[in-house]
Parts: structure tokens; C-alpha cells; sequence
């Protein structure tokens, strides 16, 4: 297999662009291909059988573009379609950020009490708590659903009053469970993570989903051989299933640098 393929990453949206800063930090010689669905976000407030079907759809577009590993960077679809997913990939290997975050927050073995806070949608699938006690069955899990973050985050509301003053009620019964890291359960919040930490103190541990998985996909990519090795700048692109007025400038806040082109798929 050619080690110069991109990576597929794929979101509802536009939070996963979060998880390809981290990428272009940690693996900077790999080409990516971003799809975002954001004619159809949110994923959340959808059947499991409709998000099934627009996860395959997605995998099968994204295998049709050569790529030689494929990044879930949705906790949605991570936790909802995983295993469809991995059927349409077939040998083409699959990270998801839960499986990272679950990996991660388990890593230190005086883990303590582990906090988990994402969209309802994700908290109620219970898939990180699976997940977790999976590699760890003594783990103590407490899960915080948090609705108004995504939001605010589009919003640009990263130091805001309202911000903080949400994060305090949303943590304040999770830190009660005296937990020792808190992980990051969607990819919105990577954004939040210098409020985040004033408001938990220096003792809790910040798992950040979008980090673990660029570790992660580095680590896998290197064991199967499939490291890039090129001598270039890889080759970057982001394709949308809609290009609304806004995606542009959230998107770069997101990246932390120019999209350039975006291209707008129909399906």
C-alpha cells in the first residue's frame, strides 16, 4: 500500500476540524481529506438508522478518494455506527475519538474517578463508559451531558462570562466525584480547554479527544508501515455537503489557519 495516501477524516460538521489541527501537528508529512456533512448536521437529533446510513455513505465516499486509514471525529457516528463503518472500510484501518479518549483516560493507572462530558446524544449512548470499563472494569466513570457548549463554542464564546458561568454548573456535580481527568467527549470542546481548565484546578487531568486521536492514527500508522514519508507540504482538502455563510469562518477558528478551497459535494 503506498504510504503516501491521505487520511480520511470525517464529522457531521465542522468539529472535527479540530481533530485535523491535531494531525497537521502531530503528523505533519500526511495528506488529509476532511468531509464534513453539513447540509445534514446535527447528527444528534436523528435516528440510529439514518445516522448508520450517512456514515456508510461518508466511508464509501472517502474510500472512493484512495485514503489508507480512516478518522471518525464524530463521537455521533463513533458511537452509534462504528461497526457499519468498519464493514464498509474493510482492510482500511478505522480510529474513532472514543476509542482515543477511552484510551487515554485509562492510560495513567492512578486514574482515579474519570469524568466524561459531551452532547447528550453521545452521553446517553453510554459509549465511552462502555468503553472505558472495557479496558478497565475498576474505572469509576461519571458522565455530564453539556447541550449549551457546541454553541457557544460556534459562537465564539470561548472566554465569555456565560461560558464560565456554564462550565461551573455543568462540572460542578462531576467534580464532586473527586475525579482525577476529565475527558473531552466531543470535538467542539478542545476549543474550551483553557476555560476548562481554570474552572476544574490544577489536580484534574484534561483528556483532549482531538489530540489522543492524532496520537493514536501516529502510532497505528507507524506499527502497520504506513507512515508518509514524503519530502513535500502534503496536500489538504475539505469537502462539505454544504458551504453555509458561516462555515468558512468557524472552520478556521477551528484549524487555527486559512481552509483555502472548499469543495461542496452533492450527493
Amino acid at each position: 500500500m503506498n504510504a503516501d495516501r491521505p487520511i480520511g477524516v470525517f464529522d457531521s460538521g465542522v468539529g472535527g476540524l479540530t481533530v485535523v489541527r491535531a494531525l497537521m501537528e502531530r503528523l505533519p508529512r500526511e495528506a488529509i481529506v476532511y468531509f464534513g456533512d453539513t447540509a445534514r448536521v446535527p447528527y444528534g437529533i436523528k435516528s440510529v438508522a439514518t445516522i448508520e446510513h450517512f456514515a456508510a455513505q461518508i466511508t464509501d465516499f472517502l474510500l472512493g478518494q484512495n485514503v489508507k486509514m480512516l478518522i471518525v471525529a464524530c463521537n455521533t457516528m463513533a458511537a452509534v455506527a462504528g461497526d457499519v463503518i468498519r464493514a464498509h472500510a474493510g482492510a482500511i484501518p478505522v480510529i474513532d475519538v472514543i476509542e482515543a479518549g477511552a484510551r487515554a483516560a485509562v492510560a495513567n493507572p492512578d486514574h482515579g474517578g474519570i469524568g466524561v462530558i459531551g452532547t447528550p446524544t453521545t452521553i446517553n449512548s453510554n459509549a465511552y463508559a462502555r468503553r472505558i470499563h472495557e479496558l478497565d472494569p475498576s474505572a469509576r466513570v461519571h458522565s455530564q451531558a453539556c447541550p449549551l457548549f457546541v454553541p457557544l463554542v460556534e459562537e465564539g464564546w470561548l472566554d465569555h462570562p456565560v461560558t464560565r458561568m456554564t462550565a461551573q454548573e455543568y462540572l460542578r456535580p462531576v467534580l464532586a466525584e473527586d475525579i482525577g481527568s476529565l475527558v473531552l467527549g466531543c470535538t467542539h470542546y478542545p476549543l474550551l480547554k483553557p476555560l476548562l481548565k481554570d474552572v476544574i484546578g490544577p489536580g484534574v487531568r484534561l483528556v483532549d479527544s482531538a489530540s489522543t486521536t492524532a496520537q493514536l492514527a501516529a502510532e497505528s500508522l507507524q506499527a502497520m508501515g504506513l507512515a508518509s514519508s514524503r519530502a513535500g507540504p502534503p496536500a489538504y482538502r475539505y469537502v462539505v455537503t454544504d458551504i453555509p455563510l458561516r462555515f468558512q469562518t468557524i472552520g478556521e477558528r477551528f484549524l487555527g489557519r486559512s481552509l483555502g478551497k472548499v469543495e461542496r459535494l452533492d450527493w
